[in-house]
Formats: C-alpha cells, structure tokens, sequence
C-alpha cells in the first residue's frame, strides 16, 4: 500500500548541476547585483522534475559562502511571518505599497512550489515581487505551470507584463546534456527520447538505484493530500499502464462513474492524470510516475486490481494481451481456465515482445501437468521466447527437457526441432546442430511445411559455417522454394541470401548477385512485422551484401534490423547484426562509427554464449583500435587480439579461421612480422591458403605478401600474388582486385621492378577506392609512396601522401595519419638530394655489400670467400642486383655504385663543411 511522504523537500548543494549553464550564470549575476542594492523578481516555470529545485539549491551553494542570508518556504505550507520583520513589513496592503521598501540587508528568498499556494496568499507573494524590484532582495520562485490556480497565473502575467518579474521557462537537456548526466551508453538515445529530457525521468529510467528511489520519493510527495478514490484512480491507471477511458478506470479501482470522473478532475488539475488525444481516455503524466506508483502497490492490491482489469477487459472483448498481462499478475487461487489465454497471448507477442511472451509463460507453464499437450507446447514457446531475448542458455536447457528420454515425454515435435537446432548453432555445435535439423526434417510428415523450410534453413546455414558449400546451396534453394509457397517474404529472404553466400563461396558470381538481389527486392517490400517474424533474414541478406561487397546496401539493411532488434527486444540476434554492421564500418573506414557500434554490441552480447560472435567482435574491436592508433590503444589490441584468438583455436570453422588470421596480421602490423608470418600460415594451412575459399583468399595473400617483403622473401611474395590473382580471375567482381594488386606490388617491389610496383599499386588505389574501402585505400597510397622513396623514386609521392593524409583524417586514423607524416618527412630530405645518393637504397644489406665488393673489382669468387658464400649463391645476389638497379653488367654496377660515393661524400661536406 502507497504510504505518502508528506515531507517538504530539502535544498541540497548540487555542485554538478547539469545543462543549466546559463541559468546558473544569470543567477550569480544576480547575486552580484545585490551587493549594489540591486534586487530581482524571477520565476522559474517547468515540468516536474525537470531541475527547478535543483537551481535554487544551486543558488543557495553559490549564496551562503558570501554571507548572503537566504530563506527557504513551499507553497504548501507559506508563512512570510516567520520571515525576519527587516525583511518583511507585515503589509498586505499592496494596493498601498509605496513603491520603497525599508532598509534591509541583501537577501535571497525561495519561494518552491508556487502552484500550491492558497489564494489569500497571492497578495504576499506579490508584495515581494514588488519589494525585489525596489531593493536588495533576489526572489526565486518555482511552479509547475499546468497546475497554477487561475488567480496566481493572472498575478503572475500581471507582474511580467509590468516587467517585475522575469520568467525563465526551464526546458528539457540536450542529448549531449542527458550524455553528462547519465555517461556515454549505447541506449542514451532511447532513454533521452523516453524521458522527454526530464533529468528526474531520465534517471529513473537510467534505473540508477538512488535517482530512481529520488523520482519515487518525489512522486509520493504529490500524493500527499488525495483522497481515497483519487488515490484508487492513479492506483488504477498505474496497473493499467496505458491510456484508458474512465468506465474502465472505474471498473479497476471498484468506483462508481461519478466518483472517478469526480476524482479525475482532481487528478488532472494536479496534472497526475493527462488527457489522450479526443477519445476521451486518460493516462498519468509518465510511465515514470506509473512504475514508482506500481511499485509500492503491495501484493494484495496488485492482485486485486489486475483481478478486475483482466474481468473488466474480458467485458469489453480487449484484445488477448491486454487480458494475459493481467491474469499473469492476479494471485487468483484457480485461474488453470485461463491458461489458453496466456498461451495464446504469449505466442501473438512473441515477435514483437518476447520478454513479455516469456513472462505470460512463466505464469502459464506452472497451471499444467507435465507431458500435456498445452504442457509441452508451452515449454517449446518459452524456449523460443527465451532465445529471442538473448538467454540461449536458457532456451537450450528447456529444450533438453523436452527430448524423449524426460520424464512425460513422449517425442519431440519437429518444430522444436528446429528451435534446438538454431540454438545450438547459436553456441558453435555444428554437429549437434546438424543432427538435431537433419532427425526434424525426418520427424517431419509433409515436407512442404513451414517447419520443413525453417529446418532446410538451419541445415544451409550450419553448412556454410562448416565450408561446405553444397550442401548448403542444396538447403539454402529447398528452403526459398517451400517458403516462396508458403508467401513467407522474410523467410524466403533469409534462404536467397544464405544461398547468396554458397554460390559466391563456391566461386558462382553471378548467381551469387542474382540471389542477393533477389533478397533485397523482397526485404525492402516486405513490413516491419513481417521481417520480426525472422529477424535474422534481415542479418543474412546485409551480411551477404558485405560479403559481396555491396558496402551502402549492407548497412541500410543492417540498421535497420538493429532498430527492429532493440524496438522488439529480440536481443539473440542483435550482437550478431551489430558485429556485421561494424565490419562494414570498418570496411568504409569510419572507425568512430565502428568503434560505437562495438562498444553498443559488448554492452548487448553480456548474455550473449556464441563463442563466434564473441570472439568476432574482439578482433573487430581490435581492428578498429590498431588503425585508430592513440595512446594506449596498443595494448587494448594485442590483449582482444589474443582473447579472439584464444576463443577460435579450438574451432576450425571458417569464423575461427578469419578470427585467427586477423590476430596474425595484428602482430605483423605491431612490429612482430617474424611471428605474424607464422601465425598467418598457421592459421590458413601455409603459403597455398588451402583453408580458405577463393573468395577469402585475396584478402590474406596480401597479407602474406606483405609478411613477405618485410621478411625479404621473393619466393613466398611471388606465389601468394600469384594464388590472388588466380582468384580474382575465377570470381572477376567480387570485391578482392585491389588485394590481389596490392600483392602483386609487393611482388615486383622485392625483385626491384619498381615501375611495375607502382602501377600495380596505383590500381589498387583505384579498386579500393571505387568500392569505398577508405582504409585499404590509404593503406595503399603510403605502400606506393615507401617503395618509390625506398628506391630514390618520387614521382607521384607527394600527392599520394596528401592523398593519405586526408583519407586519415576522414577515418580517424592517428596511425596512418602519423605514417603519412613520417614519409612526407622522407620525401622533403629527398627532395633536397639528387636521385643518385639513393639507388642502392633498393638493395638488401647483403645485395649491398655484394655490390660494393664486386665494384671494387673482385671476381665472383673473390666475393664468396671474403662472405663464405658459394659462387653460385654470389651470382645469384649479382642477377637481383643488376635487375633492380637497372644496369646491364660489372662496369655499368662500378659506375652507380662510384656515383653514389661521390654523392654521398658531396652531402657530407656540405653538412659537415668542407673536408681538410
């Protein structure tokens, strides 16, 4: 039972005072002017809870430390005779008020909660208004404007008008305000539109254990003085949770028509109770107000009053869910009859509400007797309602209760087939999970049924994780076939792009398009209720346009299944969608974008039990941390790095595969290319890549390419170019050209073709950014520009660094920002030097040396026994040296390498001044 606090609210300091920087420098103006005799009128208009009284506590915290006395009163309980007799004459007679005030000292007056003020009192609210104006008096006062008795409002408007009085209206925070008040958090945007920016709303809503027991506080204080029936009608309205027209009301608080309409006005001039709209319904002011009420109800009202909901929305014929909400929460001894209400309820608010579907469960499943049919149909709901919001857990444990061998079991139904299968695909069983589709699809008496396709589908997707491509086409095509019959769009959708995947994995492009396209056409037609029906269609369909490389396309329909994953709260699918939407980000090089879509999905997977979408969106946090590249952010990549890495080495699954080849290009990017290198042939089964499709393949002969001109490596950048660019001539438009280029770059950079390099370099440039890859882009452009500085070359070199550095900035990358800096530091000294100082730059130290010596004028055989190497390996040295640096034989080497010599010694003198 509600029991009201009838105390007057307390003024405390409040130091960190919230988005009222204005306010709160006007005021200390104010403050100021007092000590020149200057007085001011102003009142302070506003919602409730929306930070009236936090400013006069903010006022008396800046007031009181300079000695100004300050003096507090409510509304409820005015009594200006127990103000000083120096500070208030006693006069009521404002008629005669002589427009000078006696001598006083500065003083601050606050006057809260105006709007409860008797009438015979507006005379001496006025009489200060009158007096601020004359002295050095600051009047504060605060009202709520929708609850000003008619009298009070006119002297008010009165008083403004005759500019004695400022009225500051006092408005909702910002959404940058409501982020200083409540921290960055991925549902800020949520709670702020929820909470109409009303700082009390707001952190009751936040469910910050203080703020909300402050906004409960707050709110029992406005029930102080209602009367019984007022007080059953917000009762009422607070278990009805929603607008509701007054016999309804009435039926649920057990009043008569005239008592609640009678209670109602005085409800409504308190503004507790709002109109809606023009059906003459009503509703409390906010859901806040509704669940601070709601809460204090104790168990034997809330019985009762859901009791007489549910028996007065049976009358009307209300729809299920409103029934089956409130049979759920009345403690009625026997309610078993009521049992198919709930069921029927729970399985129409599944799509939309599964956290409500599995509450009415929950309520329904003890009032059945184990094995029975409404039992068990029970069970397989609940399971499915618990998947949804994320408890796969839960779910799967349901699950195995239900198999034959339990206790009043007799079989499982394929339906709950296909929810066991899902679930433990979900957790990385592929085996299990193929098993448990492949007895459902045998459990199945008509395979042109919903569940046959919804089985073919698990079947498709369990496959592609598992690389094997046909199979899962063969799935993918039953389960879009029985679907197309059955007129189910979004689980037509959810097999084309499945199929979508197989066909480009199985290096069939332009079906792999067809398919996709296809998807798009009936996702994009289809409503928001037909696609919660199968959320994931919408992740499948945008994962296969990023895999496609469809990067505009894939991020529409990505966030727009996220919107639809947290409106309906189906929350099993939304780290999964926000893991492909950040991937995509990252592909576009918005790292800020990635990197917020990240920290929403680890707030959003703590329940999450995928081993493959935990360990993707480490290593996709880990990405998006190197390329940031600020202080710090070293440390934080290797530790998810290796904690995805971690997660995958025990799987051999194309997820863990990528997870395991991204943690090797960490190390090789983080000044460890000796293990990067390994890590990587590990991880893709050596320099043939043959754990990985043509698709995949591209992306990660880059990378060995790059292992390999770090390491110096020829042979291992040749072939991996070469591996590329067989694939990009088996899938043509697939998105992977610029990798395979960039490759070969690598390629012709260490056997000294420089020329060729750059080319190569150049058109990968223009793949990457033909496709919107910001990051491969700038990647590219400083490649370009270290080959050509390595080789004394500077053509082009400055416009691909101006290049990069804008394509930096544009991502946010600190790290690519800083290299370009590093090299344009480069291209100024040789900018400054003849080309010729740098030509032997191209050279390894042992190609050097083997120059050097030989341009000395010893013989092959000379070289090898000063370097204690076999002829054979000398001339093999002499063959790379001649090719990169362009001359044909011995003499034309002696000339370069003498040229360098007179250079080089050139640059020391004029550095260090002429040689004695």
């Amino acid at each position: 039972m509600i029991e009201p606090d009838v105390a007057v609210p307390r003024y405390e300091t409040r130091p960190n005072l919230v988005g009222r920087g204005e306010e709160l420098r006007d005021l200390r103006a104010a403050l100021h002017g007092l000590r020149s005799g200057q007085g001011r009128a102003i009142a302070l208009s506003g919602e409730p809870g929306i930070g009236k009284s936090a400013l006069m506590s903010a006022l008396i915290a800046h007031a009181r430390p300079n000695g100004t006395e300050v003096f507090t009163a409510n509304g409820r309980d005015w009594n200006p005779l127990r103000l000083p007799d120096a500070l208030y004459s006693g006069s009521q007679d404002v008629q005669g008020f002589e427009g000078r005030a006696p001598a006083r000292p500065p003083s601050v007056v606050l006057l809260d909660d105006l709007h409860l003020l008797e009438p015979g009192q507006i005379s001496e609210v006025l009489w200060f208004i009158r007096a601020a104006n004359t002295g050095p008096l600051l009047l504060l006062v605060a009202y709520r404007p929708r609850q000003l008795p008619p009298a009070l409002a006119t002297m008010l408007h009165h008083s403004a008008a005759a500019s004695q009085l400022e009225v500051w209206q006092i408005g909702p925070l910002s959404l940058g305000e409501t982020r200083q008040l409540l921290g960055d958090r991925p549902d800020l945007d949520h709670i702020h539109q929820e909470g109409l920016g009303n700082p009390q709303y707001l952190k009751a809503i936040a469910g910050q254990g203080e703020a909300r027991a402050d906004a409960g506080a707050a709110i029992l204080y406005e029930l102080a003085d209602l009367d019984l029936s007022a007080l059953s009608v917000v009762r009422a309205a607070a278990v009805l949770d929603g607008p509701a027209p007054p016999d309804l009301l009435a039926a649920v608080a057990s009043l008569d028509t005239v008592e609640t309409l009678a209670a109602l006005d005085v409800l409504s001039d308190l503004d507790l109770v709002r109109p809606i709209g023009c059906a003459g319904q009503w509703a409390l002011r906010h859901r806040v107000l509704a669940e601070a009420i709601y809460e204090r109800l104790a168990p034997s009202y809330l019985s009762a009053f859901h009791a007489r909901a549910e028996a007065a929305l049976a009358e009307r014929s209300a729809p299920v869910i409103q029934r089956a909400y409130h049979i759920a929460r009345a403690l009625e001894p026997e309610k078993s009859h009521k049992v198919p209400t709930l069921i029927d309820a729970a399985r129409e608010s599944l799509p939309t509400a599964p956290a409500v579907a599995a509450d009415l469960l929950q309520a329904a499943v003890p009032l059945l007797q184990t094995g029975e049919a409404q039992w068990h149909e029970a069970q397989v709901l609940l399971a499915h309602a618990s998947l949804l919001t994320g408890r796969v857990r839960e779910s799967r444990t349901l699950l195995h209760s239900l198999r034959p061998d339990s206790p009043g079991v007799r079989e499982l139904d394929p339906a709950a087939f296909a929810e066991a299968a899902r679930v433990e695909r979900l957790l990385s069983q592929y085996n299990e999970a193929a098993a448990l589709a492949r007895a459902g699809l045998t459990a199945v008496p008509e395979h042109d049924t919903v569940v046959a396709a919804s089985l073919h589908t698990e079947l498709a997707d369990i496959a592609l994780d598992q690389q094997h491509y046909k199979v899962a086409l063969e799935h993918a095509e039953a389960a879009a076939s029985i679907k197309r019959r059955h007129q189910d769009t979004a689980g037509e959708a959810h097999a084309l792009a499945l199929s979508s995947l197989a066909h480009l994995f199985s290096s069939q492009q332009a079906l792999a398009e067809t398919a996709a396209a296809r998807a798009t056409e009936l996702i994009d037609s289809a409503t928001d209720a037909a696609i919660l029906d199968n959320l994931q269609s919408i992740y499948q369909l945008g994962f296969a346009e990023a895999t496609l490389v469809q990067l505009m396309d894939a991020q529409r329909h990505l966030t727009r299944g996220a919107a639809l994953s947290r409106r309906s709260g189906q929350y099993y699918v939304l780290p999964a969608i926000l893991k492909a939407l950040a991937e995509v980000q990252l592909r576009s090089g918005d790292l800020g974008a990635a990197l917020a879509t990240l920290n929403e999905a680890a707030h959003d997977a703590k329940h999450n039990d995928s081993p493959a979408t935990t360990a993707i969106l480490m290593q996709a946090r880990a990405r998006a941390l190197l390329w940031q590249g600020r202080p710090g952010d070293v440390e934080d990549v290797h530790a998810l790095s290796q904690r995805a890495w971690d997660i995958a080495s025990g799987h051999s699954t194309a997820w863990a595969i990528t997870v395991r080849s991204y943690h090797a290009e960490a190390a090789l990017l983080s000044g460890d290319p000796i293990r990067g290198k390994w890590l990587l042939l590990d991880a893709v089964g050596g320099a043939a890549l043959p754990r990985l499709t043509t698709w995949r393949k591209p992306r990660w002969c880059d990378a060995l390419a790059l292992a390999a001109q770090i390491s110096g490596d020829e042979r291992l950048a040749e072939q991996t170019a070469a591996i590329a660019e067989q694939c990009v001539e088996e899938l043509p438009t697939h998105g992977r050209r610029g990798f395979a280029l960039r490759a070969r770059m690598r390629a012709h950079a260490l056997r000294g073709d420089i020329e060729q390099a750059v080319l190569s370099a150049q058109l990968a440039i223009e793949d990457f950014s033909l496709r919107g890859k910001r990051i491969e882009a700038c990647r590219t452009m400083l490649a370009a520009a270290k080959v050509s500085l390595d080789a004394g070359r500077t053509r082009d070199v400055h416009t691909w660094l101006s290049q990069a550095a804008y394509l930096a900035s544009e991502c946010g990358s600190a790290r690519l920002a800083d290299e370009a800096a590093r090299e344009r530091s480069r291209l100024a000294t040789y900018a400054a030097e003849p080309n010729t100082a740098n030509r032997l730059a191209v050279l390894s130290a042992r190609e050097r040396e083997i120059a050097e010596l030989v341009s000395s004028g010893m013989t092959s055989q000379e070289v090898a026994d000063k370097l204690h190497l076999s002829v054979r390996t000398v001339d093999s040295h002499l063959s790379r040296v001649y090719r990169k640096l362009g001359v044909p034989n011995r003499a034309a080497l002696t000339r370069t390498v003498a040229d360098v010599a007179r250079q080089t010694l050139w640059q020391s003198s004029f550095v260090a001044g002429p040689v004695v």
